[in-house]
């Protein structure tokens, strides 16, 4: 069916034809080479059991067995996150298959990727199952835009033409050569349809469900993580000349019309036009979201940060603080009250995905938002998590302002930061200019071949992306101490603006990058740090072919969560946009959560899985909240372990 399907579980009768068949193909299915992959309890990465796995996630075109059930009689329900009830029954499905024998596992999943090679519930299932089980939990799983590209890129093309070119047709690539008039929105297809943000925002979502034991910060890291989300695309607005976000959710735009309409070009999710007004009430399933009570919880919010604590079901009062505000926002399970301050962002979720259908009375597919690997592509998505930040303003507002000193670190100074291109070094075929230019950054966009895997075989996807030159962010630092310091770097950029009062450009500040160095005591030297290094970004990803060819490292994160690495820096501006480049050092020993803790890996907006986020400072900091600062030049001033300088971001076009 196309339309919203969003009862769980399936009906007993249903169940056991599933259940059944599931069976009956284990014993007969065409499972090649198993006999020579060893699935028993493999101690460290197992490059043959890797490979093993990409049965779960690749449809065998020649799978034996696959007309054996029809699909209509194993229908599975279009399933979302943001559904309370389906997600607490695709992890116990998921706890289920992870104590399977890990043969027993495989076979289960590539059965039902076989049935429905197409759906996002086998494909979030598999990640859940294979990160829970003992012996694949290690491992590389392949990219879901190469596994489920119907979820990423516009397949109905690709089953016409064999071949699929993404970009100028749809704005994503000329777009930010040519203005688009009628729908300024467009201007931003390319940066909002990126594949690799969906990858991140779908894989942040996998690691950190709702409906599991919250992890260490968890609530505070999704508000992180959303924020830097708005303040990325907010400096892409700027360079394309559009005017910030502006909050749509309960008591901030509901009581009016949404003016931006969408059309994702998908499959599997429905447009929007413009000019579109939030309806009374949505159907979901066996729920009914009501705005006015949203507002309604949104107001209990706004209450309990003027008051500084929640209430629990008991009425005892908790703390409020950003990650207590961050899981009840959320609704998983550390949210404080989720009777009194309700299901806020995931409702808004699925709300603004019915918009089209609200009583699903014409089988309407849903929208973008309802899942979280197309939530990016719909600017929609922007505006509901700016409003879902408005709240969480309200509380950094609340907090007692940063002072001097708890900025400073006695004996450590920045003398001075810049930027150099290593482009001209690395690949100088590429570059656009051969001069070696100091704190210039240089983006293009440029066709880039990718592989997916629909259920109809291989097929090549050309997509128009954005692109920077690689550089290095250079810091010379001084250390006055007599003994070796531990220093973390954190780095950050914002686009400089006429009004240079740092309260209102604070949320401006994008992290670039977070690492550790010593400084010995006595001395003073220069901190290179590589772009492609940075703390934001995903480790490189371990695509299908990687995984066959057996050339996965341990530099590869099985998770796939992190920024993606072509969109670090904002694509600036034909002209050169100007932007503040500024780091700050503080004392890593007191920093650190644990003396074990490492910055590596994606770790600014994904944390560390089942281990403590390693930085103990706020995050965002030093701008998680006001300082007492009238500029940024101010602060440098007064912190000497900080310094700025005015870069600039210079966007060459369309690059063959």
């Amino acid at each position: 069916s196309s339309g919203i399907n969003a009862e769980w579980p399936l009906r007993p009768g249903t169940q056991f034809i599933v259940f059944f068949f599931v069976k009956l193909a284990y014993f007969f299915r065409k499972m090649p080479n198993l006999d020579s992959v060893s699935c028993a309890c493999p101690k460290t990465v197992d490059l043959e059991l890797n490979k093993e796995i990409l049965k779960v996630f690749i449809k065998d075109v020649e799978y034996k067995y696959k007309n054996l059930v029809p699909a209509h009689q194993v229908s599975l329900p279009r399933f979302t996150v943001f559904d309370e009830r389906q997600m607490r029954a695709v992890h116990a499905e998921a706890e289920r298959l992870a104590a399977l024998d890990c043969s027993e596992l495989i076979a289960e999943l590539s059965d039902l990727k076989n049935w429905h090679p197409d759906s996002g519930y086998v494909d979030y299932l598999a990640r859940i199952a294979l990160f829970k089980h003992k012996d694949t939990r290690n491992l590389t799983l392949p990219p879901a835009s190469q596994t489920i590209p119907s979820s990423f890129f516009d397949m109905d093309k690709v089953q016409r033409k064999g071949k699929l070119l993404l970009g100028a047709a749809k704005g994503q690539g000329m777009a930010t050569v040519v203005k688009i008039e009628v729908d300024p929105e467009q201007n931003l297809n390319w940066w909002r349809e990126d594949p690799g943000l969906a990858e991140h925002h779908y894989n942040w979502h996998v690691y950190y469900p709702s409906t599991e034991p919250e992890k260490d910060r968890q609530g505070e890291l999704f508000a992180y993580m959303h924020e830097q989300m708005l303040a990325r695309y907010n400096a892409e607005r700027l360079g394309v000349g559009l005017p910030p976000v502006v909050p749509f959710g309960p008591g901030i735009g509901w009581d009016g019309i949404l003016t931006e309409g969408y059309n994702p070009n998908l499959e599997k999710c429905s447009f929007r036009p413009a000019a579109m007004s939030v309806p009374e009430s949505t159907s979901h399933g066996s729920r009914i979201i009501v705005p006015s009570i949203m507002k309604t919880n949104t107001e209990r919010l706004a209450i309990a940060i003027a008051r500084n604590y929640l209430e629990d079901p008991k009425g005892n009062k908790v703390e409020l603080t950003m990650d207590k505000l961050g899981c009840t926002m959320e609704a998983n399970m550390g949210s404080v009250n989720k009777k009194m301050y309700g299901n806020i962002h995931n409702d808004g979720h699925v709300l603004l995905s019915l918009i089209n259908d609200p009583k699903n009375a014409y089988n309407i597919k849903a929208g973008p938002m309802y899942h979280t690997n197309t939530a990016p592509k719909d600017p929609v998505f922007y505006r509901w998590h700016k409003f879902v930040d408005t709240i969480f303003d309200d509380l950094r507002s609340n907090l007692t302002p940063h002072k001097v000193e708890d900025l400073t670190m006695e004996g450590i100074e920045v003398k001075s930061v810049w930027i150099e291109d290593l482009t001209e070094v690395d690949s100088p075929p590429n570059r656009f200019c051969q001069d070696v230019l100091t704190n210039r950054l240089y983006t293009w966009m440029a066709p880039e071949a990718q592989t997916v895997f629909p259920d109809q075989g291989e097929v090549t996807i050309t997509n128009t992306r954005m692109h920077h030159e690689t550089f290095t962010h250079n810091i010379k630092v001084k250390n006055t101490l007599m003994e070796d310091a531990t220093l973390v770097f954190r780095v950050f950029l914002a686009p400089a603006k006429s009004d240079d009062n740092l309260e209102t450009r604070r949320k401006d500040f994008i992290e670039l990058d977070r690492f550790v160095d010593v400084i010995e005591g006595g001395t003073e030297r220069i901190v290179s740090r590589r772009s492609d290094e940075s703390s934001v970004l995903v480790p490189p990803a371990g695509t299908v072919q990687q995984i066959l060819n057996g050339e996965i490292t341990d530099q590869q994160a099985p998770c796939g969560c992190g920024w993606p690495r072509n969109l670090l820096i904002p694509r600036g501006t034909v002209a050169g946009m100007r932007a503040d480049l500024y780091v700050l050092v503080t004392n890593w020993k007191e920093d650190a959560a644990s003396s074990s803790s490492q910055l590596s890996g994606s770790v600014s907006y994904c944390g560390k899985i089942d281990q403590l986020y390693p930085d103990k400072r706020p995050m965002g900091f030093p701008f998680d909240r006001a300082m007492g600062f009238d500029t940024l030049e101010d602060m440098v001033r007064a912190v000497p372990n900080s310094c700025s300088r005015e870069v600039e971001i210079v966007f060459k076009g369309l690059k063959e």
